[in-house]
């Protein structure tokens, strides 16, 4: 199905018999990224799966190289969620809380070290086990995630006084040097934001999270991936979302213990993967994607023949 307009869609919303399956609308896919035409293929009998912080073993650091290498080898097409920080000389690294504490053997915000701080730190596997790494910077991120024809999903952790937009504009600075343009989808949380970001990158996907097709509303529809969030099935919004050109993220990721991972596993059938693309969802973020990969081969296998910009 083809991506529409957002005054299409909400029209379309209105209309709906509620059928996933409907036939492909005879509108032309509105211009966008290079990388839309990939993930309209993913939503035909695909899937992507995410991996939250790039792990997906416990002797991983989250947030580095050797998790973005091996989940990347693992994965066709991996989404590599990771978590994009400035430290205090301007320089774009990988850590996903304010602190270098929980993480690394460093201390203290990272807002208020150089890079060459935060560099003599060493990073600690998701099993607290200490290795050799560094935290590495964005730049090192895409390139390795590049290597291993990966996708990053770049979550922008803005310091106090500092908000989304302003590190995005760093952010996409550094990813068009890397020339990773065709290989990124940027996070935004809130309309405002996913509106101004899409305008400064009209050439990346943007990740926005939207509760309608109304929320569409001055975006381009070719350019988003809708975040639904991690609490509640909604197939309806989903339906709605898809007919309208846009595909749907679930998160399946969270604390350990609560978590839909952990609940899914728990009886030893993690079947309700699938549920959730037959309900409608496209990507999967999730904090153990090697079993995501083990219920949906088949669509992550379909997904691996579909074309990727270089």
């Amino acid at each position: 199905m083809t991506r529409i307009s957002a005054a299409a869609a909400t029209m379309l919303l209105l209309s709906t018999t509620g059928c996933v399956g409907a036939p492909p609308m005879a509108s032309a896919p509105s211009s966008g990224p290079a990388m839309a035409a990939y993930f309209d293929c993913v939503r035909d009998g695909g899937v992507a799966i995410s991996a939250h912080r790039a792990v997906s073993a416990l002797d991983q650091p989250e947030n580095s190289i050797a998790a973005i290498e091996a989940t990347g080898r693992a994965i066709p097409n991996a989404i590599l969620e990771l978590d994009a920080v400035l430290t205090k000389d301007r320089q774009l690294v990988l850590m996903h809380d304010d602190t270098m504490d929980r993480t690394t053997t460093g201390r203290g915000r990272v807002a208020d070290l150089t890079l060459a701080q935060v560099k003599q730190a060493r990073l600690k596997a998701s099993n607290g086990a200490l290795t050799r790494a560094a935290p590495p910077t964005l730049g090192e991120a895409l390139d390795a995630a590049g290597r291993v024809g990966a996708i990053a999903s770049i979550d922008l952790k803005p310091a106090d006084g500092e908000t989304t937009v302003d590190l995005a504009r760093v952010v996409i600075d550094q990813v068009r040097r890397s020339r990773a343009e065709n290989r990124v989808i940027l996070i935004t949380y809130n309309d405002a934001d996913a509106r101004a970001v899409a305008a400064m990158a009209p050439e990346m996907m943007i990740s926005a999270g939207l509760g309608g097709v109304d929320d569409l509303s001055g975006l381009n529809p070719a350019q988003i991936l809708a975040w639904t969030g991690t609490r509640e099935e909604r197939p309806a919004l989903w339906r709605a979302l898809r007919e309208a050109g846009v595909e749907v993220q679930f998160g399946t990721l969270g604390a350990e213990g609560v978590r839909r991972d952990d609940r899914y596993a728990a009886d030893g059938d993690v079947s309700e993967y699938r549920d959730l693309v037959r309900q409608g969802v496209t990507v999967i973020a999730t904090d153990t994607p090697l079993a995501v990969k083990s219920v949906l081969g088949a669509e992550v296998a379909k997904a691996a023949t579909c074309a990727r910009p270089l």
